[in-house]
């Protein structure tokens, strides 16, 4: 029976009381399956009768003896009669049992009154209380009705409409769950759409599980899964609008729909079609016009946009605004700077394979498959521009969905205006970084051709880089001439890592040094780094007659951070770079050859004697050593002038292990040299000349001896001293040595 036996019970009533004598007090009442009273009913207004033989009150259970007539109709199913002696008189019983279609007892209606002066037959009596209670069913479900449409016509958007019909029938008819699941135009299902009174999650409900059976097929009105399932498709004017569903999950084993429950719905469901189609067509006004506002202003935003991210967010909102059920993902055949979810577009078997198919065929494509036991529709729009497709559009749901064309046609119109937008704001992007490119290479250009000197070219890089790549790190690192596996870093912006040595086999080096090409990294659980930690990395070789001479290194730790268009910047900053410090290191090694003796390494005679100018400004003494090797001639005509330059090279390499780096020895000419010690008094001179007299003696081959003359200056006693009368000094004292017999060292006397 449907609905609460109470409200039923109640509509009954009414009728009853019209057929019963005014004069005659009695009680009629209404008990469920296990005698509970659920309604009591005086059958007089101000009725004073209340027989002791029945002291009961709604919500008191009858007592179960083999008198209570209503408990034997109960258990038997049949009209039941009698009577019983109360301290107040006899009164007569009855009780006539509701039964549902399956002849199940579900209630139990009786009635007492006194049997005093009565000519009722109280059987028959009962016997008609049938066509009354149909009576007030009837009256109850046509109130019922005109209620719930009372109801929803307060409603003007589907959703709200919706949500209150199917919690007014559930409530009505009291079994199961009610559940409305919106219609295409033509009649399928629109799973995404739908509304239970099931309080669980959408995809967990005992809808989500019976829908899969009924999707892209027109709904029809049935009676399902012996009769633990019912549904109405709603139309109007031939419109499909919705379907209602009557369920009863597993665990209501004892429950089924009989013929009231399914005619009901469909009472109801025709009776509020008129009212569903209303707030349907408001939504569908309010939804057009919300679209056309959305791609308007899409359309006016993009068109006017110049930067490629700009389109993609904007592109990946408005996919949100109008499908909220659905994942949206951008494939791109194309490198972007952006924090969006955008994939590049692989042509590998995987999970790109519908935009793939989309993107080749540049058309929109629709599929519907099973992951891993669950349904998942998968839809994939091609951004089209007019010089190519530039990626797809590939709207995904692991869910119940079901996508109309119309739908389907807007997402297409979409992703072409996204696509002719995104190449707009591409093409206006690359010809900006290409202006960019360009300046920044004449302008590097320039500043590295106006400098020779290594560290003004090596900061100006590394500031650039910065810059330029707004990153996080960068540094240029050389490799060490005395071991071809080790990089030094000469140059970063980590100043603490300036002269820290790295493996040229580490990490994302290794690669490059053996290809010799520039790389591009995001993968850092796969390269890592003892340099620095990253998690985007671009890497350049500096190159010298086809040989890696060095690295030009930037890094981040965002994600995906650089683009091919910087990959392909930092190699022509590379070979700019690699060129300046060449030049800058061929201008050092060209000054370094002014200055220094070819033969011996030892510092040319000019650049002793600018050097000693500058301590006679700048210091307030010093001293200067003059050498010469003995008997240098017979060396040369003995063993000839090869190892006459082989001595050479000894005695100057004696020197400079003898000296201070701040010491200056120089090759003063043939076989003279000679050694200038600023800040150096007389005492510590002569042990330095003696020092070198002594290794030379002892470590030349073919063995050789030196003579030298020593002199000295001061500020304090020499006011006027020149660099020409400090060695005329040491070369009269060097005279002297060589003069009272060689090998050794003479002061110089300072008149």
């Amino acid at each position: 029976m449907l609905g609460k036996l109470e409200t039923v019970f109640s509509y009954m009533a009414h009728f009853f009381l019209q057929s019963w004598p005014v004069h005659r007090p009695g009680i009629l009442f209404l008990a469920d399956h296990a005698g509970r009273l659920l309604k009591i009913i005086p059958l007089q207004d101000r009725q004073t009768w209340c027989p002791s033989c029945f002291p009961y009150l709604e919500g008191d259970t009858i007592a179960d003896d083999s008198a209570a007539v209503p408990m034997r109709a109960l258990r038997t199913g049949q009209i039941t009669t009698g009577e019983a002696d109360c301290p107040d008189g006899t009164v007569r019983l009855g009780a006539f049992p509701v039964k549902e279609n399956d002849g199940t007892v579900r209630a139990v209606i009786g009635l007492i009154y006194p049997a005093a002066d009565s000519d009722l037959d109280l059987h028959s009596y009962l016997h008609g209380l049938e066509p009354l209670i149909l009576m007030g069913y009837d009256a109850y479900i046509q109130h019922a009705t005109s209620e719930i449409v009372m109801n929803v016509n307060r409603y003007d958007r589907s959703g709200a409409l919706i949500k209150s019909l199917i919690k007014q029938i559930a409530a009505i008819i009291d079994k199961g769950y009610c559940s409305a699941v919106k219609l295409s135009d033509n009649g399928t299902l629109l799973p995404q759409e739908r509304l239970t009174t099931e309080g669980q999650e959408k995809n967990a409900t005992h809808l989500a599980q019976i829908l899969p059976r009924f999707l892209d097929k027109p709904i029809k009105p049935m009676v399902l899964d012996d009769d633990r399932t019912v549904i109405f498709p709603v139309y109007c004017e031939g419109r499909p609008l919705t379907a209602l569903f009557l369920h009863i999950p597993p665990e209501e084993a004892d429950c089924r729909y009989d013929v009231r429950d399914v005619a009901f719905l469909q009472e109801v469901g025709e009776k509020v079609s008129y009212s569903i189609l209303r707030a349907a067509i408001a939504d569908e006004l309010r939804h057009d016009a919300r679209k056309k506002d959305l791609l308007y202003q899409l359309t006016k935003k993009i068109q006017a946009s110049i930067d490629v991210n700009d389109v993609l967010e904007e592109i990946m909102n408005s996919i949100h605004q109008f499908y909220p059920y659905l994942d949206a993902e951008l494939f791109l055949t194309v490198e972007t700077n952006t924090t969006l979810p955008v994939k590049p577009l692989s042509f590998q078997s995987g999970e790109s394979d519908v935009s793939v198919q989309a993107y080749l065929e540049g058309r929109l494509v629709v599929s519907k498959n099973d992951a891993q036991g669950r349904p998942m529709v998968v839809i994939a729009a091609p951004l089209l521009g007019k010089q190519g497709i530039y990626g797809v559009l590939q709207l995904t749901a692991n869910e119940l969905v079901s996508v109309s064309d119309n739908e389907t046609a807007y997402i297409s119109i979409l992703a072409e205006t996204a696509g002719t937008a995104f190449e707009n704001a591409q093409l206006y992007q690359q010809s900006r970084n290409l202006i960019r490119e360009l300046r920044l290479i004449n302008q590097m250009a320039q500043q590295l051709n106006r400098s020779l000197n290594l560290d003004e070219i090596l900061q100006f890089v590394t500031k650039t880089l910065l810059e330029t790549f707004a990153a996080e790190y960068c540094a240029i690192l050389r490799r060490m001439d005395d071991d071809t596996d080790k990089l030094v870093v000469i140059s970063s912006s980590t100043p603490e890592h300036v002269g820290k040595v790295v493996s040229s086999q580490e990490g994302p080096l290794a690669d490059m040094f053996c290809s010799k090409q520039a790389m591009i990294l995001a993968q850092p659980e796969i390269t890592p780094f003892s340099l620095v930690p990253y998690t985007s990395l671009m890497a350049v070789p500096l190159l010298r007659e086809a040989e890696v001479t060095g690295v030009l290194l930037v890094s981040d730790s965002r994600p995906h951070y650089f683009s091919f268009d910087d990959y392909k910047l930092l190699e022509i900053f590379g070979q700019h770079t690699s060129l300046a410090i060449t030049n800058a290191m061929l201008h050092n090694e060209v000054e370094r050859m002014v200055i220094t003796d070819n033969l011996t390494g030892l510092y040319s005679r000019r650049y002793l004697n600018d050097r000693m100018r500058q301590s006679l400004e700048q210091d307030p003494f010093g001293s200067l050593i003059l050498i010469d090797i003995d008997f240098f001639k017979n060396v040369n005509d003995t063993y000839g002038h090869q190892v006459g330059d082989e001595v050479l090279v000894q005695v100057a390499n004696v020197i400079k292990h003898c000296i201070r780096e701040t010491d200056i020895a120089a090759r003063w000419g043939g076989e003279e040299l000679a050694v200038y010690l600023p800040r150096v008094d007389i005492p510590s001179a002569l042990m330095i000349a003696e020092r070198i007299r002594s290794h030379v003696e002892k470590e030349t081959v073919p063995t050789v001896t030196i003579s030298s003359g020593l002199s000295k200056w001061d500020r304090q006693y020499n006011h006027n001293m020149s660099v020409e009368n400090i060695f005329h000094h040491a070369d009269i004292a060097l005279y002297e040595a060589k003069k009272r017999g060689r090998n050794q060292i003479r002061l110089a006397s300072h008149g």
